[in-house]
């Protein structure tokens, strides 16, 4: 296995969207993914990818979708059909939705709309080398057949939909569902959290024109990406200032004050991933 940690200089930096490591997963039986990975770190990573129209993920003997790592899918367009081969539980996702599941659960997405699904994800923590596909594969367990649904189910639905819930490993998350918590007092900004564990925090928040957020640290590295709009990250102690448009993102390391401002006239939507914690 490569060690790619060598990479990683731990410096606060802009990551524009056509500067950052493109890498396309996947093979013939797998199908493909196209992925913009956006990290400078060795805690996490954010990243941007896509499903065609018709097209899916699953696996072959090489490419396997069964991580070590938790992971949260913020839907920036599409529909998401998102499935559990093992366990046969299937979610739908669309956009201005999430999707959370924990590590080690095998998990295959379907695109069965008619425009092209753009995923965020943030996955923590991280492997050597995620790129590694035949190294990683050999961690994941076999199953014998994929499971098309939970069929368990049948005979009782919706009758018995509380107690599928309680077994859920795959969490459908909309706005409803997420964490909201203020960040700041002279500025407040709503941040709404869909994923907080013990290893990765995903979450999202809008950034009206003319606002200058408080600053603000986390005991983790931070990723920050721009879903809409555009936005700019300010570091007070060293009055680094890095300027974003759509699609671009900046790493900030843990500890480090930052603070966000919008100069334009419309939102900012901004989907960050911050690893291991939060506060």
């Amino acid at each position: 296995m490569t060690d790619e940690r060598h990479k990683y200089t731990y410096e606060p930096r802009r990551l524009r969207h056509a500067d950052v490591e493109r890498y396309i997963w996947g093979d013939d039986e797998s199908g493909h993914v196209v992925d913009w990975y956006y990290r400078n770190s060795d805690k996490l990573i954010l990243s941007l990818f896509s499903l065609a129209p018709g097209a899916r993920w699953i696996h072959s003997e090489t490419h396997k979708s069964f991580y070590d790592a938790d992971e949260g899918y913020y839907i920036l367009q599409g529909s998401l059909t998102f499935h559990n081969p093992a366990t046969g539980e299937v979610q739908v996702v669309n956009q201005g939705e999430a999707l959370h599941f924990r590590r080690h659960t095998w998990h295959y997405g379907y695109n069965f709309g008619t425009e092209q699904v753009l995923i965020v994800a943030g996955f923590a923590p991280l492997p050597d080398d995620l790129t590694d596909a035949e190294t990683l594969g050999r961690a994941a367990p076999p199953f014998d057949a994929p499971v098309g649904g939970r069929y368990e189910l049948l005979g009782g639905w919706p009758w018995n939909a509380a107690e599928a819930r309680e077994t859920e490993v795959i969490k459908a998350l909309p706005p409803r569902d997420w964490l909201h918590v203020i960040q700041g007092v002279k500025t407040p900004v709503r941040a709404s959290l869909f994923v907080s564990t013990e290893r990765l925090t995903v979450g999202t928040f809008t950034l009206l024109p003319g606002m200058v957020s408080d600053p603000e640290t986390h005991p983790g590295d931070e990723v920050a990406f721009v879903a809409k709009g555009a936005a700019h990250v300010f570091l007070p102690e060293s009055r680094q200032i890095f300027d974003l448009d759509a699609l671009d993102a900046a790493y900030v390391p843990e500890g480090t004050p930052h603070r966000y401002v919008n100069e334009a006239t419309e939102p900012a939507t901004i989907v960050f991933a911050v690893a291991p914690r939060y506060r």
